[in-house]
């Protein structure tokens, strides 16, 4: 006869198990790292988007707003129509992040809750870094700053 005796099936099963404990912790590090990292990116895409729309339509109010005053609450890539830079009927949304992971926190190091571009691509606000921090403190997961 060929097959698996009931005591061997038994130890596999329980090799497997002690494996995936042992795995399931760098698992948990690995899926908020994973997150932490789109969440960086999608700063990062913000930003070149605000800052090439400036450069494009050649004004100075094109900013990244923190929603509701908190960059945890997401945040808009707009531009602020002033004498119809926008090409008129008010302030013009060109993006919309969402609302951040309760296990992430996204902080800027000054409290600013506005970042504009000049025409030219520069900064018109001073702006520090924005950071992205897990929760937990845990030092397999560093922080990002943007």
């Amino acid at each position: 006869m060929s097959g698996f005796t009931l005591i061997e099936l038994m130890m596999v099963i329980g090799i497997v198990a002690v494996l995936a404990v042992l795995a399931l912790p760098a698992m948990g590090d690995m899926v908020v790292a994973n997150r932490m990292k789109a969440l960086s990116l999608d700063l990062y895409s913000s930003l070149a988007l605000a800052r090439s729309e400036a450069i494009k339509r050649n004004i100075s109010t094109v900013s990244m707003i923190a929603a509701g005053g908190n960059w945890q609450n997401g945040w808009t890539v707009t531009c602020v129509d002033t004498a119809n830079a926008c090409g008129g009927g008010g302030n013009l949304v060109l993006m919309a992040g969402d609302a951040v992971d309760a296990s992430i926190r996204l902080t800027e190091a000054n409290g600013i809750t506005m970042i504009t571009f000049s025409r030219d691509g520069r900064l018109a606000t001073a702006v520090s870094s924005l950071r992205v921090i897990y929760t937990a403190n845990n030092s397999n997961v560093p922080l990002r700053c943007v």
